[in-house]
């Protein structure tokens, strides 16, 4: 069972948990619910005022968001030629470049970041590319609190994929070449099967026990299902035939639980549109190798 068996199929059994709790038209509450709040998180985050982090290349070559003068920069600070209030911010990768910040209170020399509000200026050949006003003390960087934005969302989503794929979770697998033997001449395999017969149709979520046997033909099958006994009933099995073409194409399934994964194939038959569920992937390429 792979992680995207285990994700798809817990949000099938979510999305089927939902519906059964609160029917469809609560849950399709509770999704634009989700969507709601994500969306006012991200405008309320989104509208808090922060400052820019940008770099000394940024301010050099003036790419800059535009209405942006609060910034965060990071540099090597010192102190400014035979002033108190002046010092320079310098480019810790290209020390050429300095920012002058103008600050009447004292800081701190050395490698800081500071926040402040920026403009810029040319170069003119002398290092200096602009101007800041800092704040003090600088404003410190926030984590942007993404589980809070996004979890709500992330899990509308889930529920959205969970019903559009429903539970359990069939999934087609790429055909191969199969070495599996066939089934031995009256030997049969216990599945489940769901889907249609004739005009009776099974859905997933009520499959019916059954024993599968195939008696082979030259051009089609004969594909024999016998439904097991319910507890102590003493009538005879249901039994149904069900002739397959052997140019009919036999398709591969992965049924997928929040407990594990079993095995099972499509079958496309004149009277019959079947899904038989085996517990093992070994009893299936056997059934496929035989129908084939």
């Amino acid at each position: 069972m792979t992680p995207l068996d285990v994700g798809l199929a817990a949000a099938g059994w979510l999305a089927t948990s939902l519906d059964r709790r609160l029917t469809r038209r609560g849950t399709w509450v509770l999704i634009i619910g989700l969507v709601v709040i994500s969306s006012v998180w991200t405008y309320l985050i989104g509208s808090t005022p922060r400052p820019t982090d940008l770099s000394f290349g940024d301010v050099r070559t003036g790419s800059i968001p535009a209405m942006t003068s609060w910034v965060r920069l990071e540099g090597d600070l010192r102190a400014y030629q035979n002033s108190t209030s002046l010092y320079e911010l310098h480019d810790i990768e290209d020390p050429s470049l300095y920012i002058v910040v103008i600050s009447d209170t004292p800081l701190t020399l050395g490698r800081q970041v500071i926040t402040g509000h920026i403009s810029p200026s040319d170069n003119n050949g002398t290092g200096n590319i602009g101007s800041l006003e800092p704040d003090i003390p600088p404003v410190p960087k926030q984590n942007e609190p993404f589980a809070i934005i996004w979890l709500p969302v992330a899990i509308a989503i889930a529920i959205l994929v969970g019903r559009r794929l429903g539970y359990p979770i069939v999934r087609r697998e790429r055909p191969k070449l199969l070495h599996a033997p066939p089934l031995a001449p009256g030997e049969t395999l216990r599945a489940n099967r769901s889907g249609r017969i004739g005009s009776a149709n099974i859905p997933a979520a009520a499959a019916v026990a059954c024993d599968v046997e195939v008696r082979r033909g030259d051009d089609a099958h004969e594909l024999v299902l016998t439904d097991k006994a319910s507890a102590g009933a003493t009538a005879e099995r249901a039994v149904n035939v069900i002739r397959v073409r052997r140019s009919v194409p036999i398709v591969r399934l992965k049924i997928c639980r929040v407990t594990g994964c079993d095995r099972g194939i499509l079958v496309h038959a004149q009277s019959a549109d079947l899904v038989l569920v085996l517990g093992a992937r070994a009893e299936r390429d056997r059934l496929v190798t035989t129908l084939g």
